[in-house]
Formats: C-alpha cells, sequence, structure tokens
C-alpha cells in the first residue's frame, strides 16, 4: 500500500475520534471540557498556536514575543514595547518629521531623541516607506476564479494593484543599492519579493529574492519572511511540491510564520505529493521532525504515530512534547465531558470508559509510548507527569501516583500540576466518601473542592472534583450532597423533586456535619436566610399547585415571596403578557368576596382559596361563583395564563421556553385539570345566564390549551377550541357576555361566520 492510501485509510478510520466537530457554528467546542492537563507544560512558546483548542484554528495568547520586532529591537536598541510601537503603532508622518530632524507629535515616540534618530534614520526612512506600502500589500483578487465571491475579504481597502507597480519597485530597488547596511538591505528585499508576489508577477518575486535576498546569506526572521513569499508565488505558479519545500523552511526556522506557514502548505492526491519523497527531502532531523509534527496536527492523523517517528529521530525534540500535550487533552476530552447526560453521568465518574474501540487502542498506544519516553528522553518531568495523567484517565491509581511521584521540578507550573493531580488521584481513588475521608480529603484539597486555585476561582477544577463527589455521594444514597456538591438549593426551583427537598432539609438540619458536609451545606443555601423557612415556601407552591389549599396556607405562614393582584382570580378574553394585569384581567365576581383583597401574598391567596372552597361547597349562584373564581386562579397560573410564573418560583410572567414552551407537565404539573374540575362543579349550582355563560367560555379556554398542548402539529388554526363548547355557549346567545366573546374571540367569530 503506497504511503498516499495509507494516509487516506487513517484518515476514515480516525476523523470519528480527533476530527471534531459541532452542529452549531457559534458553539465553543473547549466549552465541552474539562482540559486538566496543563499544555503548557511543553514549554515552548514558538509552538503554543499549536496546543488543542477547538475554539478557534490556534491555540493564541500574549506570551509569543514577535520574532521580526525582535529583531529590530536588538538592532535599534529600544525596549520591546517601544521597538513594538515605533514599527506597528507609529505614523508615517511622525516617522517622516523624526527624519527631518522634526519633533513627532506623538509623545509615546519620546525615546526617539536626536541622537536616535542621527543613528537610525535610515531605519526611520525605511520604516516610513514600509508604512506606506502596508495597507496595499494584498494580494491582487483574482475576479475571474470561481470562488473569487466567497474568499475574497472585502475589508481590505486596498490591494497591490492599486499601486504604481514599476514605480514602486525601483524605489525600492535603489533603496537596495543604496543601503550600506545588510539588514535594511534584507528588509527592502522582502518588500521587493512581497510587491511582486502580491501582483501576481510569480515568476518575478522568485527571481526577486534570488537577486536581492538570498545572495545577502542571512538567515534571520526577515529572510523567512521572504522566503515565505517566495513560497507563495511556487504555490502561485503551481508548482505545490517546490512551494511545500520552502513552506517547510520556514515553518522550522520562523518565530512569527509557523502558522502561515502550515495553512499555506498543501498535501493530498489530487497534487501527487508523495509524502515519503517529501520526509526523505528534509534538510535535517529538525525540519523532518516539523514534517512529522505537522501530519500529527491534521485532524486526520493519529498523532501518536507522527510522535514515535519524531522520537525515533530525537527522543527528546520539542515536537514530541507538543503533539503529547495533544494527545493527553485528546484522550480527555474523550473520556471527561464536562456537560453529560444523567445516565452518562453515572457510567463515567469515576470509573470513566472509552467510548469504542478505536478510542480504547489509541489510548493505550498513548500510555505505552508515555511509559517508553519515561525511559528514553531527557526531560523525565514531563514524561512522568503525561504517564501519571494517563494512568490516572485509565483507572490505574497506583501507577499513577508512582510516576507522579518521579517528578522533581522547580518550575511553577509542574508543580501546580502535581498538586492538582494529586489531589485528583487521592480524591477518585476513594472507594466511600465516609464522614473520615470527608474530613482527611477537605483537610487536605479544601481549597480545589472550594474551586480556589492560587486565589482565583478554577470552573473545571471544581466541577471535576464536584462532579466526582456528586458521583460517589449519588452511588452511595446520599442524595442531598450529591446534589449541593455543585448546586444552590434555589436551583431545585427549575425542576421540583419534593422527595429530594425532603433529604436536603433532613441534611441541613443534621447537628454534627463534617467540615466539608457544612462547606457544603453553607454553600447552598447560601443568601437564602431561614432555609427551613425557604423549604416551606417551597412546599407550599407545591401545595398550592396540587389544589391543597389547608397545607399551602400552613406553609406559607413560615414565608411568602410575592404580592398578587387579586385579578388572580380573574379571567382574560385577549392575551398580551407584556400589558399590567387591569388592562387583561376582568375582575367578575370577585369583589362579590371581601376577604379577596387588592394586593396579596402567597398566605392570602390560599386562605381566599381555601374560604372559595368552603363556599363553593354549598349550593346556588355563591357557591358556583366561587367555584368560578378558583377555576380562574388555576387557569391563570397554567403554562399559558396570564400569572404563569406563579407557581413557578419567577418573579413575572416574560416568557421562559424551559418552563412554558413545551405547554406540558414537565417540570412543572399544569393546573388546567384542576381548573376544568372547579368549572364542572360550578355548572352543577349555576342558575344564571351570565354566569353560565363565563363557566362555558372557561371551559373553552382550558380546551383550547389542552389540545394545543397535546400536539403542535396536529394545530387547526382555523379550529382550534373544540366545537363541543361553541354548541355550548351558543345556549347563551343574547347574554351580554356572549356577545362580548364574539366581538372579542376570533375562534368564536369566526365559528359563526
Amino acid at each position: 500500500m503506497n504511503m498516499r492510501k495509507k494516509l487516506l485509510l487513517v484518515a476514515v478510520m480516525l476523523t470519528a475520534f480527533w476530527g471534531k466537530s459541532f452542529a452549531c457554528g457559534w458553539d465553543d467546542g473547549d466549552w465541552y471540557y474539562y482540559n486538566l492537563f496543563s499544555q503548557e507544560l511543553m514549554n515552548d512558546p514558538v509552538y503554543r498556536p499549536f496546543l488543542l483548542t477547538y475554539e478557534s484554528k490556534y491555540y493564541t495568547d500574549d506570551i509569543i514575543r514577535n520574532g521580526n520586532i525582535a529583531e529590530w529591537q536588538k538592532y535599534l536598541g529600544l525596549s520591546y514595547e517601544d521597538t513594538q510601537y515605533l514599527v506597528f503603532e507609529s505614523s508615517r508622518d511622525d516617522l517622516q518629521n523624526l527624519t527631518k530632524g522634526k519633533a513627532a507629535a506623538d509623545s509615546r515616540l519620546a525615546f526617539a531623541t536626536p541622537e536616535f534618530v542621527k543613528k537610525h534614520k535610515q531605519a526611520l526612512l525605511y520604516l516610513a516607506y514600509a508604512k506606506y506600502l502596508e495597507p496595499y500589500m494584498r494580494v491582487i483578487p483574482d475576479t475571474d476564479s470561481e470562488v473569487y465571491f466567497w474568499w475574497w475579504d472585502e475589508k481590505y481597502e486596498h490591494n497591490a494593484g492599486d499601486l504604481d507597480y514599476n514605480k514602486v519597485k525601483t524605489v525600492l530597488t535603489k533603496s537596495w543599492n543604496a543601503e550600506s547596511d545588510d539588514e535594511l538591505k534584507l528588509r527592502y528585499g522582502y518588500q521587493l519579493v512581497r510587491l511582486a508576489h502580491y501582483s501576481r508577477k510569480y515568476q518575478e518575486a522568485i527571481d526577486l529574492f534570488d537577486q536581492y535576498v538570498k545572495p545577502l546569506n542571512m538567515r534571520t526572521e526577515m529572510y523567512y519572511y521572504a522566503l515565505s513569499q517566495k513560497a507563495g508565488a511556487l504555490r502561485g505558479m503551481g508548482q505545490i511540491e517546490k512551494a511545500n519545500r520552502e513552506f517547510i523552511h520556514v515553518f522550522t526556522n520562523s518565530i512569527d510564520l509557523k502558522t502561515s506557514a502550515y495553512t499555506s502548505m498543501t498535501f493530498g492526491e489530487e497534487n501527487d505529493i508523495n509524502f515519503a519523497d517529501f520526509v526523505a527531502g528534509a534538510a535535517d532531523d529538525k525540519e523532518r521532525n516539523d514534517i512529522y509534527f505537522m501530519m500529527g496536527y491534521s485532524d486526520f492523523n493519529n498523532p501518536v504515530n507522527e510522535i514515535e517517528k519524531i522520537v525515533a529521530n530525537d527522543p527528546n525534540a520539542i515536537q514530541a512534547r507538543v503533539l503529547m500535550v495533544r494527545t493527553v487533552n485528546l484522550v480527555e476530552r474523550a473520556l471527561l465531558t464536562t456537560h453529560l447526560d444523567a445516565d452518562d453521568n453515572e457510567a463515567l465518574y469515576p470509573s470513566w470508559k472509552a467510548s469504542n474501540v478505536e478510542t480504547m487502542r489509541f489510548f493505550e498506544q498513548a500510555i505505552r509510548l508515555s511509559d517508553k519516553q519515561r525511559e528514553n528522553a531527557a526531560d523525565k518531568n514531563f514524561w512522568n507527569l503525561t504517564s501519571s495523567y494517563l494512568h490516572f484517565l485509565n483507572n490505574d491509581f497506583d501507577k499513577a501516583s508512582t510516576y507522579l511521584a518521579n517528578v522533581k521540578s522547580k518550575d511553577e507550573l509542574y508543580m501546580t500540576m502535581v498538586g492538582n493531580l494529586t489531589a485528583f488521584i487521592d480524591i477518585c481513588r476513594q472507594p466511600t466518601i465516609d464522614a473520615e475521608a470527608e474530613r482527611n480529603l477537605y483537610a487536605k484539597y479544601s481549597s480545589l473542592i472550594e474551586g480556589e486555585i492560587g486565589g482565583n476561582f478554577n470552573m473545571a477544577y471544581n466541577s471535576f472534583v464536584g462532579n466526582v463527589l456528586t458521583n460517589r455521594y449519588a452511588r452511595q444514597g446520599e442524595n442531598a450532597k450529591s446534589y449541593l456538591v455543585l448546586n444552590h438549593l434555589k436551583e431545585l426551583e427549575n425542576a421540583p423533586n419534593e422527595k429530594l427537598l425532603d433529604e436536603i432539609q433532613t441534611f441541613l438540619n443534621k447537628k454534627k456535619k463534617t467540615p466539608m458536609e457544612q462547606y457544603f451545606a453553607d454553600k447552598g443555601t447560601m443568601e437564602l436566610g431561614n432555609y427551613n423557612n425557604y423549604i416551606a415556601y417551597f412546599k407550599g407552591v407545591l401545595r398550592l399547585t396540587e389544589g391543597n389549599f389547608k397545607e399551602a396556607k400552613k406553609q406559607f405562614d413560615k414565608q411568602t415571596r410575592l404580592i398578587v393582584s387579586k385579578r388572580i382570580f380573574g379571567h382574560n378574553i385577549m392575551v398580551n403578557y407584556g400589558l399590567v394585569d387591569n388592562f387583561i384581567m376582568r375582575d367578575d365576581y370577585i369583589s362579590e368576596f371581601p376577604f379577596i383583597h387588592d394586593d396579596m401574598t402567597e398566605a392570602d391567596v390560599a386562605d381566599a382559596l381555601m374560604q372559595l372552597q368552603k363556599i363553593g361547597d354549598k349550593k346556588g349562584d355563591e357557591a358556583a361563583k366561587a367555584n368560578y373564581l378558583i377555576a380562574n386562579f388555576y387557569y391563570n397560573v397554567s403554562v399559558t395564563g396570564y400569572y404563569r410564573h406563579y407557581l413557578r418560583f419567577d418573579d413575572d410572567n416574560s416568557f421562559s421556553y424551559y418552563k412554558y414552551g413545551n405547554y406540558g407537565d414537565e417540570p412543572y404539573k399544569n393546573t388546567l385539570q384542576l381548573s376544568s374540575t372547579y368549572l364542572e362543579k360550578a355548572m352543577k349550582t349555576a342558575t344564571d345566564n351570565e354566569l353560565k355563560a363565563h363557566i362555558v367560555f372557561a371551559q373553552a379556554k382550558n380546551a383550547q390549551q389542552v389540545m394545543e398542548g397535546e400536539d403542535f402539529s396536529t394545530w387547526d388554526y382555523t379550529m382550534v377550541i373544540p366545537h363541543a363548547w361553541f354548541y355550548e355557549l351558543d345556549k347563551y346567545r343574547g347574554t351580554a357576555y356572549q356577545k362580548e366573546v364574539l366581538s372579542n374571540c376570533v375562534y368564536y367569530s369566526d365559528y359563526h361566520n
């Protein structure tokens, strides 16, 4: 099998593991993972862009110092910051003024003293002209290309085609010939090559490189800037293999252009590039290792295979360490997803398992390689640490501890990782988290359990340790502690569970808690005040949802939260959640019951419901009205009622898909059945036709909401309310209420048309 076919086979086999993709383009892939293993342990800032991240194409931070600026800094004798400002931020006008003996308007250029200007006038002249050229240094777009309209970046106002090519070339050539300083000659040479490349004069760019750059024999950062332009010209001419060869020189030797060189390189069967021949043609082992590194970095390749080739050349190669930290994180991300379904949680914490055979093979291959490197590489600390972490992920805690003990370093990052991994091993290996284990673990790792690492909250570490403890407690049947490890008691409002609520209350009232239990209790009830009173309020809401007014009142007497209008017993004909209730809700019959006040607490509401229920047990229209108001209450607090927030722990009726969007009973019980029950009771004793019209239309609204909740896909918007209730309402033609409904309810009026 030739090399090209082997690579294709590997791509098919392994893409499912490390060729990550996300369904939503806005999704931040890194959010799904703990990233417990610090990739920066590879300890080479030049390769940091190639650490593992799904958030962007390259791992980015500010630690890498620009190679071009570093060369300017040495040349000009300035600080790095001043050099960076001079080269990147200063204006062309200020530089021109300095070369003419005038002061710069920018006070930030105060370091450019007359002595400095005199010494570096030629450099300032170069920088001034480079700033003139920079806005135009974009390749002329190929407007005939089929892909022009989607790849060309319109944010650039100019391109090289906007310049007078011959005029600029003449200026640069004369400057090169006149300049006696080879460093400045090299920079003018770079500008010549770049101008030709971006002007699509590809052969001329190559010739200019050979004439104005190569003879200087300077292998500085700027040389590789120019070589990158030559490589781009070769690619423009379709000479892919030659272009790749130059790009690999750039990748290996440049500080600034590693990512652009990698991005510019082209491999693939359509380009007829023989990978084996390409490796064989490498200038030296470092370049050869960079080629292997590039292949290991690619999504379609198994990085461990490439690490093995790299360490065969040099067991201490930096490329092996970079690919290894990526590999460790690939393994971690395959095993320790931070946001798991409840069913997955028990399976993966703490006895996590690989999700498929291919992943497990990759995992085992990584362990074997790292263990071998512990013996062969000079950097014992790095490889002992990676082996320790991999064995930890493999649940071999004894071996993980043994290798971790061999890490002897004064590096702060290493020792932080050692400390964290020591804690992870110690916590995860506990067969049971009993009181003694709690005391020991909290005494040693309280900062990690609380998420305070070095004075800063570390959500990933806290979440990982918390998930392990959550799982342990759940397996031990200690559901209250399992919940409070990572949750606040109020979060139970999002998915009411009274059995769990009772267990939490029992735990919170436990007299003698371990320090770790006390931490979970305090954290889980923070800012609640008296948590027993809060739990009473919580239970009052649940009792009211069920229709148990007496028990609800008993609980609400301990604590209430909301003040609500008497119109919670009213009814609406139109629907608009944004308007205040007096524009939406009618208060028919409410004034006939003086115990219903204008503004009421939950305890007042429960008490009013109790009194209405007592009256409703009698006969006649007063009893019917009482039951009608109770029914209104339960419609109004249903998922579509104006007061839908009232029994859902919300402050207002603003839409919440989680709580209202499914129109169903989960995670909250809907109350339409209770409403219908009280309406049926009201109809049995009602004698007044106006009242009966009220009751029938209320039943129609209930029926509508039940139908909508059953199946969105079967809605018939012309007849949402079942005909039966329209026929029933027609019996009360001539009543004022029936006429009002006819003029305000679109469905009912359509039915009559």
